[in-house]
């Protein structure tokens, strides 16, 4: 198990699992009841759970028939991040640094509006703001200064994972293979360019770093439609002075996994308006 995998693996544990501990970094408030103990934010759907953690991570669980969630593997990691930009168009992203984290508002499990701040590794800082509002869930934020690191464009985003899909891809039984390439032909990934212009996939198509296929000049909209997920699905846009973009860090198909990346563009959005919304049909 890779170090992303064991991480995500962990901070599924700690949603799921009733009596889950504090994390010993957490510098924003936990919620005292169970089983929320390590979370700051919480909400709850018959469809989705959206929690954020002590240490500002963020975990989207979408919910079975039975009520309970869908699979651990199949949760979707909802990251706040900072990165510099290389010359070469590569990203760095910075690690949050937890004890930074700092915000005026009590941790809930009945979410409004939330605001938090904190810096990443090289003392940059950065604001974040999650809302919800009928079932809506709306994050987003700035860059508030670059501390030390000047070397590079730096820029605030909000990436959400989709893993795989379908972890046990039959590689020898060619029967088993051909069933899971007749499945992929029925998940949809449905993309609305912010030029209005739409295009869609299927789990069986591939997507790089970068595809202008893919991402077009931006992405204001995404609809994920996809079989191992019991007939649910998610819905992303972005608002206004912001977009979307798909990535993935090698050649891979759709259903193998991929990232939403959100970013606001802070020249027309000082602010910090811009939203990246999603919610679970």
């Amino acid at each position: 198990m890779n170090l992303k995998t064991s991480r995500m693996a962990v901070l599924a544990i700690m949603l799921a699992a009733p009596g889950a501990s504090r994390p010993a970094l957490a510098a924003l408030p936990c919620l005292k009841e169970k089983p929320w103990f390590a979370y700051f934010l919480v909400y709850q759907d018959r469809k989705f759970n959206f929690g954020l953690t002590g240490t500002a991570e963020g975990l989207l669980t979408p919910m079975g028939k039975s009520g309970k969630p869908i699979s651990q593997s199949l949760m979707l990691p909802v990251t706040f991040m900072v990165e510099e930009v290389l010359p070469n168009g590569q990203c760095v992203s910075r690690k949050i640094l937890p004890d930074s984290l700092t915000t005026k508002d009590t941790a809930t499990s009945k979410p409004g509006h939330v605001t938090f701040r904190g810096k990443v590794t090289g003392g940059a800082g950065f604001e974040g703001h999650i809302e919800v509002e009928r079932g809506v869930v709306a994050v987003g934020g700035r860059l508030l200064d670059a501390g030390t690191l000047n070397a590079h464009p730096l820029r605030f985003g909000i990436r959400v994972t989709f893993p795989n899909s379908y972890h046990n891809k039959p590689q020898i039984d060619k029967n088993a293979a051909k069933l899971l390439e007749e499945k992929l032909k029925d998940d949809r990934y449905s993309i609305l360019w912010t030029d209005d212009k739409r295009v869609r996939f299927t789990g069986n198509d591939r997507l790089e770093a970068g595809s202008k296929k893919v991402n077009g000049p931006g992405i204001a909209g995404l609809k994920v439609e996809v079989g191992a997920y019991q007939e649910k699905v998610f819905v992303f846009e972005a608002t206004k002075n912001s977009q979307m973009q798909l990535w993935c860090r090698i050649r891979q198909q759709f259903h193998q996994g991929f990232s939403i990346n959100w970013y606001p563009d802070p020249a027309t959005d000082p602010e910090g308006k811009a939203r990246l919304t999603f919610d679970v049909r």
